[in-house]
Order: C-alpha cells, then sequence, then structure tokens
C-alpha cells in the first residue's frame, strides 16, 4: 500500500483544493464536455416538382423580386458563384452524388434547382445545428395510387375506377410503391446518417419537419369521364383524405407523431387560376385547379391532423414568363407549319424575346415554365412556414 509523509499528504490536499477551485478536469474525466448538437433533419418530399425543374439560368431573376429579391445573396458569393453550404447536407438516393454540401444542382438535372437550394439556406441561417435535408420525390407520381398509404385503404370508387381504365390500356400500376419507398429512403439515410453529415459523431438527430410539394398527377386528370361520371373531379375529391392518411402513416412508420408539416400550394397558373374560375364557371381546368387547391388547404384544416400547414406559392408564379410561354406556344404550331427545325435558339420568333424567355426559364408549363425563381421562393416559403411552427409543450 502506498504511504504518503505528513509534508506530501499536505501537498496532495493542497492539490486537490486548487484543481477544484480551478475547474480543471482530469483528462480521463469528460463529464463536464458540451454535448455535440442533434443534427436537424427536414424531409422534401413529392413529385417532379419537388424534384426540381427550376433553369439555373434563370436564378439571377430571384433578385428584381420586389419583396425578396434579397434573398439572392444567401445563394452568391460576392464574386457571383454560387454558395456551397458546409453546414447544410443534401441526401437524394436519385442523384448519382448521393448526398452532399448544398449549392446549386440539385434539380432534377445538374442545371436545374428545385425548393431545396432556397430551403436550405434558411434553415441554415436559422441554426446553429448542422441540417441535413432528405429529398426523396420522383416525376409523374400521384397520391391516389403511387404514394397511396396503408390507413387510405384499398382503392375504391373514382380511385379504383382510374386504375381499372389504366390497367385496361396497358398500364399496370403498384399501389402504394412510392410510399413504401419513400419511407425506405428516409429510414436508409437515417441509419446511415454518420456516412452522410460530415463530422457526425453519434450526437443523434431531431426530425425537425417534412415539406410536400406535389399535386400535378392528381389535378391533370380533371377532364377524365368514365361512363359520363366526372371521373377526374372525383379524384380531385378524393386527394385531401389520401394526403391526411399518408401523412398520419409518415408520423407513424418515422415514429414521429408530432412531425410538422408544411403543404406546398400547387401554384401552377397563378392567380389567373382564380380569376378565370370566376369569370367563367364552365372553364373546367380553371375550376378543377381551384377545387385542387382547396383540397389542399382541407388538409391542413382538418381537426384530426394537427401541425400541417398550408403554404400559399401562388403569389411566386412569373406573369411575364408565362406570357412568353404562350407566345412560344403559338410559334410552335407556325413552325410546324412552316417546316422550321426546332431548336433552343428559335423557341420564340425573335432573338430579343428567345433570349428573354431563356433568361427567366424555358421548362414545361406544369414544371413553373423553369422558373429558378419560382422553385427557389417555395422553397423559401415552405421553411419560413416550419421555422415560425412552435414545438408543442
Amino acid at each position: 500500500m502506498l504511504r504518503l509523509s505528513t509534508r506530501n499528504f499536505q501537498i496532495f490536499l493542497l492539490c486537490l483544493i486548487t484543481s477544484s477551485t480551478l475547474g480543471i478536469q482530469s483528462p480521463a474525466d469528460d463529464s463536464a464536455a458540451p454535448a455535440l448538437p442533434k443534427v436537424k433533419v427536414f424531409i422534401l418530399a413529392g413529385q417532379s416538382n419537388m424534384e426540381g425543374h427550376g433553369q439555373i439560368r434563370s436564378l439571377d431573376i430571384l433578385g428584381k423580386d420586389s419583396n425578396h429579391g434579397h434573398l439572392l445573396d444567401l445563394l452568391k458569393e460576392k464574386d457571383g458563384t454560387w454558395k456551397t453550404r458546409d453546414d447544410v447536407t443534401i441526401s437524394w438516393q436519385a442523384k448519382n452524388k448521393k448526398h452532399g454540401p448544398l449549392t446549386v444542382g440539385w434539380g432534377y438535372g445538374d442545371q436545374e434547382v428545385g425548393p431545396e437550394l432556397l430551403f436550405g439556406a434558411i434553415v441554415g441561417e436559422h441554426f446553429d445545428e448542422p441540417v441535413l435535408l432528405i429529398k426523396t420525390a420522383w416525376g409523374g407520381k400521384d397520391v391516389y395510387c403511387d404514394f397511396r398509404s396503408p390507413t387510405a385503404g384499398k382503392p375504391i370508387g373514382a380511385d379504383a375506377a382510374m386504375l381499372e381504365r389504366q390497367a385496361a390500356d396497358g398500364q399496370e400500376r403498384e399501389v402504394g410503391h412510392f410510399y413504401r419507398q419513400m419511407i425506405s429512403e428516409i429510414e436508409q439515410c437515417l441509419a446511415n446518417i454518420g456516412e452522410v453529415v460530415p463530422g457526425y459523431q453519434g450526437q443523434g438527430y431531431e426530425l425537425a419537419g417534412m415539406a410536400w410539394f406535389q399535386g400535378w398527377n392528381d389535378f391533370c386528370q380533371w377532364h377524365v369521364q368514365i361512363d359520363g361520371e366526372k371521373i377526374g373531379d372525383q379524384l380531385i375529391e378524393n386527394y385531401s383524405k389520401n394526403l391526411a392518411a399518408m401523412f398520419r402513416d409518415v408520423r407513424k412508420d418515422l415514429k414521429a407523431p408530432d412531425l410538422p408539416i408544411a403543404i406546398g400550394e400547387m401554384g401552377v397558373g397563378g392567380h389567373e387560376m382564380s380569376a378565370r374560375a370566376k369569370k367563367n364557371p364552365d372553364d373546367r381546368e380553371a375550376v378543377a385547379m381551384m377545387n385542387f387547391r382547396r383540397a389542399q388547404l382541407a388538409v391542413a384544416q382538418d381537426p384530426a391532423l394537427e401541425r400541417v400547414y398550408f403554404v400559399p406559392t401562388s403569389d411566386y408564379w412569373d406573369v411575364r414568363l408565362q406570357e412568353l410561354r404562350r407566345i412560344s406556344d403559338d410559334w410552335w404550331n407556325e413552325k410546324r407549319k412552316k417546316g422550321i427545325a426546332d431548336t433552343d435558339d428559335n423557341q420564340l420568333p425573335t432573338p430579343e424575346l428567345n433570349k428573354e424567355f431563356r433568361s427567366r426559364g424555358g421548362h414545361w408549363y406544369c414544371h413553373y415554365n423553369g422558373s429558378a425563381s419560382n422553385y427557389s421562393l417555395v422553397g423559401y416559403a415552405l421553411a419560413e412556414m416550419l421555422l415560425k411552427e412552435k414545438p408543442q409543450q
């Protein structure tokens, strides 16, 4: 047994008192080390408009927005190059690169962006903690079949009638496949979060919110009739029930019963759709669009669902770009009549109009005409809604 002299024992006691007074810890004692902050995880889900078809060449148009132009500074360095955010990681299994720091090029194509870009910038600015965006989206997918979740039940009524018609046309579909794929991708990413988020040291994560941006394929069947029944209208009516069921199942399957969810309004057509529907009740496309937006809103108003929010986006529709789209469509018909080749350089009849069209976007109508500004502002609005949301006590 080690024995200390009276002198050595006094020195030993003095060292203990001094180290206690100064707060000195033994190298082996790390109990006072600050805990690393949990990673804030956001799920970005939907179909092609969550994938993103905003043309990067049109992103500078955001800077001209009278209300939101300052947001472009979050995306650009002072030298004009696009920022790369080391504090925000994005994971998307559909992309070849799978995961990496947030920057431009995380849309469907490498020269495209979706809502993720400005969404990630907003939440990255807000949180000191590292942020992970899990993007899970596929083009051309609906809720009545593709994203149909267990508690929505077996398709009946208009949902079943549409699937039967598609099957008769040779289009066999697997109900709920992309719902299951969505959950699987989220779970896989979270299970391997240490390989995804740089510097992760096992501190855990918090599911901070889900942004849902989808709807075209549930809406665009508005004109379908089967045996005199307006099946398309009924699909829109069923959307609220099917989407509410999906949100309940997402929360259950991810074991996140209080997960905040923001629904991005389908803003294709902007406020013109409302004006058209009011002016002419027989304008079935415009009426169907307004009915669809109300169906989205109804999910957020469902008393059985808490912490689900509807996010208006029609304000962000580029009216000038739509005017150019109409000119482009008319010119396309004229080119066909005259045998003029269709190229990127003559999408509109004059070089000046063509340049303006491409500077603002230049993609399909259902993809917001390719406006990167539109997609970015949708991401901004979704992020702002989830950040305003207060956790339940």
